[in-house]
């Protein structure tokens, strides 16, 4: 302590230690004994070389931080109180987790307040996990989205998936071995969108995954949301409501197969199918195709013996139709033969009885043609006597009449022959070796030839007139 000088006021004055002294003698008085104290871890400040864990913890109400402290877990503590609180809660001690400790409160010089932690009661983070749990649940059924994804139809085969996974988790080799190994040599399309599978990332890291998927939704049959086989540590993350409500509202079948077969986490409750672990929903894809398989093949069964049977009995079918017809032919062929002979019965009867008539006929047509040539050749030769006098009588008559215009004709012409006409003293003036015609004179100095019944004349035209 520290008394200031006489000019100035007299103030009692400590140093900063003595200050931090005094509370802590305090704290060790009246805070000897340890407290059971709540509060969630904000942080979890573990430092793997020293194996000491620094918590931060903090309490808060409606989002708000009322109060915060750090604390502190020695080694030998926090292995023992890790391994009771994973048995109980099948989670890790990790950030953002409810807890109930037995701690002391303590103050140093050093570091101030803090909590000094030695036992952890997990029941009670098992219930604060149970109570988030209920809570998602009636949030989604709230919603009406808890029973969506399992509205969504299942392809009858999975021959696409998408995978959420890590690539060196167990689970999925678990599940690529026995889809790449299955004994009837299906074959599977996979691709991997690698996620973080527990801790306080991994809600955010699958959600990713899921809206990556999106983007290539018709790609996929499906989507597997696989981990570890048969690891039970780490599951809270899937009763997280943002996580379960992606699945709940994604488009395709979600499965589920996280690896255990305790307590049912929300995101199996609201998956489309649930399986335990990974290699279960392998040989759930592939049960897929067995049965389809198995389908087909009672089909092509059905379908040979149905074959068959329509066989046997179309040939006993055509073989009792190839007999009766036989038998049907056999009754016609002789039917027709009966019908024949009595056909050609009655043929011969009636040819019989038109050659007999036909012979009376032809009796009665020999007389006839014995008597008829004869009273023809008679009636035609009198008939021809009478034309051939009528001919004659005509013939004499009309050579007559025809001998007088024969004559009249030629006197005629007697009288129209140049030799007679220039006997009569007329001549013929030619011009151009042509006898002259009315309108056609010669010009005046052409050369002309008048031909006269002993001398033909040549003149030359000095002179035309017209008369």
């Amino acid at each position: 302590m520290h008394t200031e000088s006489s000019d100035t006021p007299q103030r009692q004055v400590f140093s900063l230690s003595e200050i931090t002294g005094s509370i802590e003698r305090m704290f060790s008085k009246y805070y000897a004994s340890p407290y059971w104290i709540r509060a969630e871890i904000s942080k979890l400040n573990y430092y793997p070389a020293s194996g000491h864990c620094f918590p931060d913890l903090v309490e808060k109400q409606e989002g708000k931080v009322r109060a915060q402290v750090r604390s502190i877990i020695w080694r030998d503590d926090l292995y023992r109180i890790s391994q009771k609180f994973q048995e109980v809660t099948h989670e890790p001690l990790s950030e953002g987790i409810a807890i109930m400790f037995q701690a002391y409160v303590k103050f140093t010089s050093e570091y101030g307040l803090s909590l000094h932690i030695t036992d952890i009661e997990p029941l009670y983070t098992l219930g604060e996990m149970a109570r988030a749990k209920l809570a998602t649940i009636e949030q989604l059924k709230k919603e009406g989205i808890f029973q969506q994804n399992k509205q969504v139809s299942l392809p009858l085969l999975l021959k696409s998936v998408a995978i959420i996974s890590a690539e060196t988790s167990k689970g999925y080799n678990d599940l690529l071995v026995t889809l790449n190994n299955n004994p009837y040599g299906y074959r599977f399309i996979t691709r991997l969108f690698p996620a973080l599978l527990q801790g306080d990332g991994a809600v955010e890291s699958i959600r990713k995954q899921l809206i990556q998927i999106r983007k290539t939704i018709n790609e996929f049959d499906a989507v597997l949301v696989i981990r570890g086989g048969g690891d039970e540590v780490g599951l809270a993350c899937y009763d997280h409501y943002d996580l379960a409500a992606e699945v709940a509202l994604f488009p395709l079948p979600v499965i589920s197969g996280i690896g255990h077969s305790t307590n049912e986490t929300v995101v199996e409750m609201v998956a489309c199918i649930n399986k335990i672990t990974p290699t279960d929903v392998a040989h759930f894809m592939i049960a897929g195709f067995r049965s389809y398989h198995e389908r087909i093949i009672k089909a092509e069964r059905t379908l040979t013996e149905s074959a068959v049977q329509t066989t046997r009995a179309a040939i006993q079918n055509f073989n009792e139709l190839t007999l009766a017809f036989q038998q049907a032919a056999v009754t016609f062929v002789n039917n027709e033969e009966d019908s024949i002979g009595l056909m050609a019965l009655g043929i011969r009867e009636s040819v019989n009885v038109a050659v007999f008539n036909h012979r009376i006929a032809l009796s009665r047509y020999e007389t006839s043609l014995m008597v008829q040539p004869s009273r023809l050749l008679g009636g035609s030769r009198s008939l021809l006597d009478d034309k051939l006098k009528m001919l004659a009588f005509h013939y004499l008559h009309l050579m007559k009449d025809h001998t007088g215009l024969v004559e009249n004709a030629e006197r005629s012409v007697l009288l129209l022959d140049p030799v007679n006409v220039l006997k009569r003293g007329f001549s013929i003036t030619r011009y151009g070796g042509k006898a002259l015609k009315p309108g056609s004179s010669p010009a005046p100095g052409a050369t002309v030839e008048t031909e006269t019944l002993s001398e033909i004349i040549s003149s030359t035209v000095t002179e035309t007139r017209i008369k």
